[in-house]
C-alpha cells in the first residue's frame, strides 16, 4: 500500500548543517542517532513517541516532543527521498532544514 509508513527501515538524512540516522521502529516510535562528519553513527540514540499523518502517496507528517519540551515536525517524502524538519527548541528558537534521505536498511 503506497500510503503505508515504512516501518522497520533505517534512513540516513543529510540536512547539510548536520546528519542523522532515523530508525522508524513503528508508527508510534522513532529512534534517531547523530552522525559525525566522518559518517560515524552515535552509539546512543534518542527514542521518541511520534504521531504519523499520511498526506499523500508516500508523504507523511511526523511530529514529536522531546524530553526538554522541544518540538519537531517532519514532512517526510519517501517518494522524493527528502525531509523538511521544523524544530522549535525549548527556549523557543525556531530552525528549519531540508535534507535528502538514503535508505540504509
Amino acid at each position: 500500500m503506497a500510503d503505508q509508513f515504512p516501518v522497520g527501515h533505517r534512513y540516513r538524512v543529510d540536512f547539510h548543517a548536520f546528519k542523522v540516522e532515523l530508525f522508524l521502529e513503528s508508527e508510534t516510535s522513532l529512534t534517531f542517532f547523530g552522525v559525525d562528519a566522518n559518517g560515524n553513527v552515535s552509539a546512543n540514540g534518542t527514542t521518541v513517541a511520534i504521531k504519523v499523518i499520511p498526506i499523500r502517496d508516500m508523504l507523511f507528517l511526523v511530529t514529536w516532543q522531546e524530553d526538554d519540551n522541544s518540538t519537531v515536525v517532519h514532512l517526510e517524502d519517501f517518494k522524493n527521498m527528502t525531509i523538511i524538519t521544523n524544530i522549535t527548541e525549548h527556549y523557543l528558537r525556531f530552525r528549519q532544514f531540508k535534507g535528502e534521505m538514503t535508505l540504509i536498511s
